[in-house]
């Protein structure tokens, strides 16, 4: 994750503001000295005081043969065309291989631009010199250092640099907020959270374009950049595992939820049957209750009529037995 953050979002993103720093350094020197139009003899040695400039980085110096086991700076041209060969004055010979600003111009190589070029203020020169030292024990592949407190650190240097600058407010808050929010992510990824499988789609978004730019890294030896591929291979095996792993998860968690929505719907219709069973039994109840109330109905009536008829004999017995003793 302080790969992606140093090589994907911090280091196009100071870029432009290097070069532009560059570029003005560039045009005071052909102002005072003439750099543009310098002999090889009178050229401009150092700058600043004990920076030696590095001539054979620029118009194929290099090709030419050494003498004695040096260089042979009678055959060189010294002019300093662009502000962009300036640049690679400073720079270590496999550095220099970029003809732009470009994503060729990589990390290793504006870091060093940053601390070396008298241009950019002793804050900014200290900052880069400590994000370098982090950045290189990542691109050397020395993975012993990185733990939970390096990891920390390289943000911190990271955002440091970015303050120290002195960007417009706009962008320094911009790139703040994507170191910050990088650094989290890295932090969710690895310290045993919960995997959010957009979040592992970002990271190996990431991851691949790293992979891209390490392609294009410059290096002075290629065991350290096939070292890193390899290192960045492992990775991203390791995040396609857990990609799978989430994948299954999910599945079974579909799984899971299709059951639960089969077992749910089968409790509605128990529960539908029962309510039906429930309603038909009170529908009989009160059926069975409404036939006693006519059957108590339909007795009542009768003792009605049977006591009404007891009576009327009793009158009668009554009568026969007035006419009887007279």
């Amino acid at each position: 994750m302080a790969g992606i953050a140093l090589n994907k979002i911090l280091i196009p993103q100071i870029r432009p503001f290097v070069e532009q720093g560059i570029n003005t350094e560039y045009n005071n020197l052909k102002t005072s000295h003439n750099i543009h139009g310098q002999s090889t003899s009178g050229r401009l040695q150092q700058w600043p005081a004990r920076k030696l400039l590095k001539y054979e980085n620029i118009n194929r110096n290099g090709v030419h043969p050494r003498r004695g086991g040096k260089l042979d700076y009678s055959l060189f041209d010294c002019r300093v065309m662009s502000h962009v060969d300036f640049a690679r004055l400073y720079v270590e010979n496999y550095m220099a291989h970029f003809n732009a600003f470009d994503d060729h111009c990589d990390a290793s190589a504006v870091l060093v631009l940053l601390g070396g070029v008298p241009v950019f203020l002793a804050p900014v020169q200290t900052a880069a010199a400590d994000v370098r030292m982090g950045r290189n024990d990542w691109a050397h592949c020395v993975f012993s250092k990185w733990d939970q407190v390096k990891y920390q650190q390289s943000f911190i240097d990271m955002e440091h640099l970015v303050r120290v600058m002195a960007l417009p407010a706009a962008d320094e808050g911009k790139l703040l907020g994507e170191l910050k929010d990088w650094e989290a992510k890295g932090t969710h990824l690895c310290m045993n959270s919960p995997i959010d499988p957009a979040l592992l789609q970002l990271v190996q978004q990431g991851l691949q374009s790293l992979q891209d730019e390490v392609r294009n890294m410059s290096v002075e030896l290629e065991d350290e950049k096939r070292n890193v591929q390899h290192e960045l291979k492992n990775v991203a095996s390791a995040l396609e595992e857990v990609e799978q792993r989430v994948q299954m998860l999910e599945t079974g968690q579909q799984t899971l939820e299709h059951r639960t929505g089969l077992l749910e719907d089968r409790m509605d219709n128990f529960e539908g049957a029962v309510n039906q069973r429930i309603e038909r039994l009170e529908s009989g109840k009160q059926s069975t209750e409404d036939k006693v109330y006519l059957l108590q109905g339909a007795a009542n009536q009768r003792i009605e009529r049977l006591e009404s008829s007891k009576q009327s004999t009793e009158d009668k017995v009554h009568r026969l037995q007035g006419d009887s003793v007279m």
